[in-house]
This record gives C-alpha cells, sequence and structure tokens, in this order.
C-alpha cells in the first residue's frame, strides 16, 4: 500500500477516534459531498470539520448491529471465499493528499495474491434490489475513495441483507471516478481551511439542518420590496401549472 499510517486505532477510544476523523474526510463522508446522503448536507459536514459543533453522529441500531457483527461477517467471508483477512487496526492517510484519509474493516488478497481492501456491510431486506446488480452508488464511492487513499487496484464487499443473506461482491479501482472524488475533496477541504462556508443545497438533509438552526421563525412582521410582488406572481402562476399537470397525469 502506498497509504502512510496516521494514527493506530487498538488502545484508542471512540472519542479520539472521532476527533482523528475531523482531521480529513473518510469514506462515509463521500456521500455527503456527492449530495446522495440523505440524512447529512454538506453544511453540516463542514460545520463538523471546523469544530463549530459538538454534536457527534448519533449511532442508531442499524450502525449499532453493524458495528456488533462485524467480527462475524470477517469470519464468514473468509469462509465464503478461502480468502485470510487481516485486521487493520489504524486510520490510513493518503501520501499525497493527507485530508483524504481511511478506516477499512480488512485487507485481504486478489486471485494473484495483492493486496485488497475488504470493506463489511449490513444491509434490511428493503435494500435486497439495490444489491443485486452491485454495490450501490452509497458506497460504490466510498470504496473508491479507499481504493484511492491506498493505491490499491481491487476491493471486496461483503454484505448481509436481511439478516439471512451474504453477498460478496468485488470492485476494481476506477481512476476516472477516483480523479472526480478528490478534486471534489479537494475542494472542499480548501473550504475547511479557508473557512469558506459552502451553500446550503437544496436535500432533505439541509432543510433539516436548517429548521434545527432556525426553529420557531419571527414574530414581527416583515415588509418585502416591490419586486417581489413580480415573483409572487410567478410562484402562484407555477403552482396553477404544476396543478394542471398533475390533473392530466
Amino acid at each position: 500500500m502506498n497509504a502512510n499510517i496516521l494514527i493506530e486505532t487498538e488502545n484508542i477510544s471512540k472519542e479520539e477516534w472521532l476527533r482523528v476523523r475531523k482531521h480529513g474526510l473518510g469514506g462515509s463522508d463521500i456521500s455527503i459531498l456527492l449530495g446522495i446522503n440523505p440524512w447529512r448536507s454538506e453544511l453540516e459536514l463542514w460545520l463538523d470539520k471546523t469544530n463549530q459543533t459538538n454534536e457527534p453522529v448519533a449511532e442508531n441500531e442499524a450502525m449499532y448491529f453493524g458495528s456488533l457483527l462485524e467480527p462475524l461477517l470477517r469470519e464468514e467471508f473468509t469462509k465464503r471465499t478461502g480468502r485470510k483477512v487481516v485486521e487493520l487496526k489504524a486510520i490510513l492517510q493518503h501520501n499525497e493528499y493527507p485530508f483524504m484519509i481511511a478506516d477499512v474493516d480488512g485487507i485481504t488478497q486478489d486471485d494473484e495474491g495483492n493486496p485488497a481492501i475488504l470493506e463489511l456491510k449490513t444491509a434490511s431486506e428493503f435494500k435486497r434490489s439495490e444489491w443485486e446488480q452491485g454495490v450501490p452508488n452509497y458506497y460504490l464511492t466510498q470504496v473508491q475513495h479507499y481504493l484511492a487513499v491506498t493505491g490499491l487496484k481491487k476491493a471486496f464487499v461483503g454484505v448481509l441483507i436481511g439478516g439471512n443473506t451474504f453477498v460478496v461482491r468485488e470492485v476494481d479501482a476506477d481512476i476516472e471516478i477516483q480523479e472526480m472524488l478528490i478534486a471534489l475533496e479537494k475542494d472542499f477541504w480548501n473550504k475547511v481551511t479557508n473557512m469558506v462556508r459552502p451553500d446550503i443545497g437544496s436535500s432533505d438533509a439541509a432543510k433539516k439542518l436548517l429548521d434545527s438552526i432556525y426553529s420557531g421563525g419571527i414574530d414581527e412582521q416583515l415588509v418585502l420590496p416591490e419586486d417581489a410582488i413580480e415573483y409572487v406572481d410567478m410562484y402562484i402562476e407555477a403552482t396553477a401549472d404544476m396543478d394542471s399537470a398533475k390533473a392530466r397525469q
């Protein structure tokens, strides 16, 4: 591997692990930058990386059991594939872009004996169809980030679906995707280091963030400028067009 070891994680606390992750972009951050994460927005990620929030990401039931099952899934991967796995207890760092970090679930081997990444997931029964054709984009970009950080050429993704089906998918390194991710992450990290606040965006996660920051609204009346009338008329007309289109549908 071409990556550096940022910190060994075997004997550090969860709090220390979270603190270290603030100094870079990990695999789970990539879907946020791409706007495909329904739970967190880019602005929320920026606030976290610039230490403007002290609220850790809440661990839900899926995350809890995913972590609990990880050792068992690692063993199951070896049973199913015959490939040995080494648990890598360290956070890795890209040797050229130090803000790119990776905390992988394990290192295994490809058919030629070269090191490969192992990533383990759990998915509900409702997500089964998303895994039928391969690795969903939400996780595929995460794996490509890990491959970019390590310089490795292949990854294996093992997923337990619905608690009763274990599937293994292979992912080859894609230089074009990795270059896109590097550019995206570099741009975001420049905003972090230069304290340039990103746009709020229009995702559900962004709306949720705004609702939490500006809850309650204001009591006083606001007088809008005269040109607001034009936009109100446009809004009413657009709403009528939408209702008409729905009726035709």
